[in-house]
C-alpha cells in the first residue's frame, strides 16, 4: 500500500502557470494604448471645409522587367501622369519616392521622373539601401 505522501505529490504544481499568467497581464497591460477621454463634452460645429488628411510621399517600385506600382497598386507608363496627379491631390503629396530595381532601364526611371515633374511634384527621392561593410580580409 501506497503511502499518503507519495499519493500528494502527484498533484499538478500551478505557480509557474500562475507566473504565466500575471506576466502576460503585465505585457498586456504595458502594451496597451491608452487614450486620454476629454473632461468636457462638446459638440464641434459643422464647417464647409474641414482639415485635410496629413501628407503622405508617394512611392513608386519599379521592377527590373518594367512593371510599376503607385503606392501598392500596378501601374503602367501610358497612365502614370493621370494616376500621379490623382494620388498628389488625395495625399497633398509633394515628395515622390522611386524605388528601382538596379537592374530596370535608366530610360524608365527618367520617364517616370519627367511624368511626376509634369503633374507638379517638386521632390523626388531615390530610395537605395545602405551597403553592409565587411570586416577583415
Amino acid at each position: 500500500m501506497r503511502s499518503k505522501s507519495t499519493l500528494e505529490e502527484k498533484g499538478m504544481d500551478m505557480t509557474p502557470l500562475i507566473d504565466c499568467v500575471f506576466l502576460l497581464l503585465i505585457f498586456f497591460m504595458v502594451t496597451t494604448v491608452f487614450t486620454a477621454q476629454p473632461s468636457l463634452r462638446v459638440d464641434l460645429p459643422k464647417a464647409a471645409e474641414s482639415d485635410l488628411p496629413p501628407e503622405k510621399d508617394l512611392n513608386i517600385v519599379i521592377a527590373k522587367t518594367g512593371e510599376m506600382e503607385l503606392n501598392g497598386e500596378p501601374v503602367t507608363m501610358e497612365f502614370l501622369p493621370t494616376r500621379l496627379r490623382e494620388a498628389k491631390e488625395l495625399y497633398r503629396s509633394k515628395v515622390l519616392i522611386i524605388k528601382a530595381d538596379k537592374e530596370c532601364m535608366h530610360g524608365l526611371v527618367v520617364d517616370v521622373m519627367d511624368a511626376a515633374k509634369g503633374v507638379g511634384i517638386e521632390e523626388l527621392a531615390i530610395a537605395t539601401e545602405k551597403e553592409e561593410q565587411k570586416i577583415g580580409g
